[in-house]
């Protein structure tokens, strides 16, 4: 689920998550912190590739694969990406509001790993406001939008792979085309340069970028389009790949808007080279939500 247009440059002023804090001393880098000497551009470059050449047959197989072993892998990147969303609002780790939030989603997961999946958004709902009512004081809201930003997006791509005909072509193009914008993003970005896109919410991120991610984008919307439904469409495949890569940008720049906010470069350093689940799938939960939003609304109009 995520397309990074280009790393994140700095926070903005404030005091870092207590996982940060304690690296300084010598914890290890991961899921409950963050290195504090920067990589070199060619060693990140390098630890980004490395990383993408294992996580990428691992996510396609489990594309592929379906049932439970995308329930599981989904299911992973949903505790994970709770535990680095709540540590980044509450400033400290393993919290009641991640428990509540880990365990109703784990029940989302499940009972959308069945297809039941109007209990899976129930259970969603139920985790938001589980989230906030054990929060610390002050960022209750932030921990029920966990539900909303995290859990809902999680089961929409269950939703997709399982309840949605011709799942699994879709569900890899869907992460085909924000992977691809991802690259464009980072690579147009480093190369082309040029004007700032949003200097307020991520300086690293140029007009260039956005530009060349679109173009992937589409690119791959084309290509697996085309490996996936056949012929005939062309033009439609490459439209749908350069907005979704759009909307996967947008969301990239969301999640740069509230690291911004918390005062936090990267979420955790649990995948070499790109920070944490949620700095990797950032643009996946945005464009997950747009097309099942789409395909659930044509659903519904074609019944009317």
């Amino acid at each position: 689920m995520a397309a990074s247009a280009g790393p994140d440059a700095g926070g903005s002023p404030g005091s870092p998550p207590e996982g940060s804090a304690h690296l300084a001393a010598g914890a290890p880098a991961g899921l409950s912190g963050q290195t504090m000497i920067a990589a070199k551009p060619a060693d990140s470059l390098i630890l980004r590739i490395a990383s993408s050449a294992v996580l990428g047959p691992v996510t396609i197989a489990a594309c592929w694969a379906g049932g439970p072993a995308f329930a599981a892998l989904v299911a992973f990147l949903m505790v994970a990406m709770c535990f680095e969303w709540t540590r980044m609002v509450e400033r400290r780790e393993l919290t009641p509001a991640f428990l509540a939030l880990g365990g109703a989603g784990a029940i989302a997961i499940g009972a959308a790993a069945f297809g039941a999946f109007p209990l899976a958004y129930a259970a969603c709902v139920i985790a938001g406001a589980a989230g906030a009512a054990f929060a610390s004081p002050g960022v209750r809201g932030w921990c029920g939008v966990a539900a909303a930003y995290v859990l809902a997006p999680c089961v929409a791509l269950l939703w997709l792979r399982e309840g949605v005909e011709n799942g699994r072509g879709l569900t890899i193009l869907l992460f085909a085309v924000v992977w691809a914008a991802d690259t464009g993003g980072y690579f147009f970005g480093r190369l082309v340069g040029g004007p700032r896109l949003a200097p307020i919410l991520s300086p690293a991120k140029t007009w260039a970028g956005a530009v060349g991610g679109i173009i992937l984008g589409g690119a791959a919307g084309l290509v697996g389009g085309r490996l996936s439904f056949g012929g005939g469409d062309e033009l439609a495949y490459a439209g749908i790949g350069g907005a979704l890569g759009l909307i996967s940008i947008l969301g990239d720049m969301a999640e740069s808007g509230f690291k911004r906010h918390f005062g936090v470069k990267d979420m955790s350093g649990f995948i070499p080279g790109h920070g944490g689940a949620l700095d990797r799938l950032d643009g996946m939960i945005f464009a997950t939500s747009a097309i099942a939003l789409i395909i659930y609304g044509h659903i519904l109009l074609a019944r009317l």
